[in-house]
């Protein structure tokens, strides 16, 4: 299939999904974005798209696309009970400072057929501790909870091969005929990527990881730099986060607020939020693009939201107005943009030489960057329909042959 025809794969899935779960047209037109491919698009510069009118789908075309749905559908659920699957997610960051972990914030999932389990790093610096959240007996959700999460990637790649290579779960379901695929949520999208290249080129002793991958899914992925990562380095900046590491360390209480408890913690943040700027990961992407491997198979997907989608008020919804306050970095740069990210720059680039067929660009959801994860970072709550969103990501894969058996 062409890169389209993928794209419009994920937009029936989530139509589907959507519809199932209640919501009227009018109601699913507030998630959803037309199928297109990044050429369809002008994302920056001069001449870029003002508007939304090539991807946005008004309600009697919502209608019109169910009529259209094929009656036969893949039950996500079945799929998820039967096969042979680990998802390692590693997750976006400064993780550990929110209300809730990512992607495993609803109720839902305790209700699947899928085996969640924590994985973290024991205070030997080896021993991988887990932690089991659900059983379903189905596939298994590893959550990768690697320490410093708000630290550069030199700080977290190690310990994160550790908590993975040295898990006796990992290892006993790959024995097992288990196969892997990494997911990668915002800042965790370059992080897998970098692991995976390392593990190819050997820099990671990997003796049964890469080779037992099918997959990587990228969400939200801060692949090649966030303009609000540009903006809070710029020192002259009025608020900028060496300002405010400054701050929190003079007064602690300050850093607590914000979720960063220890003099580590926040002294890691000025060289965590560089690496998510976009010299710093252009950069460093130039280094491994070259090692990523290129038996699996890539699958890309993100978000943006127009500015009138945001509840901009402090006092309604706190999250929202914090979003929108933060989309203001790159509100100049382009509409395509989820608050945090500019949407061309979760797409690969030209220099990740991944064979075409290996390529599967799904699109994108009508939501803001954290939506797609949490229902809550610390206050206000998102309605965007997670699990629906879920579910269609995993039907997709499933019609793209990322399967066990």
């Amino acid at each position: 299939m062409e890169n389209k025809q993928w794209s419009e794969v994920f937009f029936n899935n989530f139509l589907y999904e959507l519809d199932k779960s209640g919501l009227s047209p009018a109601q699913i037109s507030k998630f959803m974005w037309k199928p297109f491919i990044p050429e369809d698009l002008n994302f920056t510069g001069h001449d870029r798209d003002l508007t939304f009118f090539k991807v946005q789908a008004a309600p009697v075309e919502i209608s019109r696309y169910l009529e259209r749905l094929p009656a036969e559908q893949i039950d996500p659920m079945v799929f998820l009970k039967q096969q042979k699957l680990v998802i390692v997610l590693l997750p976006g960051f400064t993780h550990h400072t929110l209300k809730y972990q990512a992607f495993i914030a609803q109720d839902e999932f305790k209700q699947s057929p899928m085996d969640i389990v924590d994985l973290a790093i024991d205070q030997d610096g080896i021993s991988t501790i887990e932690s089991f959240k659900h059983q379903g007996d189905g596939v298994k959700l590893a959550y990768v909870s690697y320490p410093r999460s708000n630290a550069d990637p030199d700080s977290i790649l190690e310990s994160t091969f550790k908590i993975l290579h040295n898990s006796k779960s990992l290892k006993q379901w790959v024995a097992d005929g288990y196969k892997i695929i990494f997911s990668g949520y915002s800042y965790g999208a370059a992080l897998a990527m970098e692991l995976m290249s390392s593990m190819q080129a050997g820099i990671f002793a990997d003796t049964f990881i890469l080779e037992n991958t099918l997959a990587f899914l990228s969400i939200n992925g801060n692949v090649q730099g966030s303009y609000l990562a540009d903006a809070v380095m710029d020192s002259k900046a009025r608020f900028n986060i060496q300002k405010f590491t400054k701050l929190a360390n003079k007064f602690p209480p300050v850093g607590m607020l914000a979720g960063y408890k220890n003099a580590e913690e926040r002294d890691d943040l000025p060289r965590g939020v560089e690496a998510l700027t976009h010299a710093y990961c252009q950069n460093r992407l130039e280094k491994y693009a070259a090692n990523l491997p290129k038996h699996i198979k890539y699958f890309i997907i993100g978000s943006f939201l127009p500015e009138e989608d945001y509840i901009n008020s402090i006092w309604k919804n706190f999250d929202d107005w914090t979003m929108y306050k933060q989309s203001m970095a790159s509100r100049n740069v382009s509409v395509y943009n989820d608050g945090q990210m500019v949407f061309k720059d979760c797409l690969l680039p030209s220099l990740v030489d991944i064979p075409e067929e290996n390529k599967f660009f799904l699109g994108a959801v009508r939501s803001n960057h954290w939506s797609v994860s949490f229902l809550t970072l610390n206050m206000g709550k998102s309605n965007f329909p997670r699990f629906p969103y879920y579910r269609a990501l995993t039907k997709t894969l499933a019609q793209a042959g990322i399967k066990s058996v």
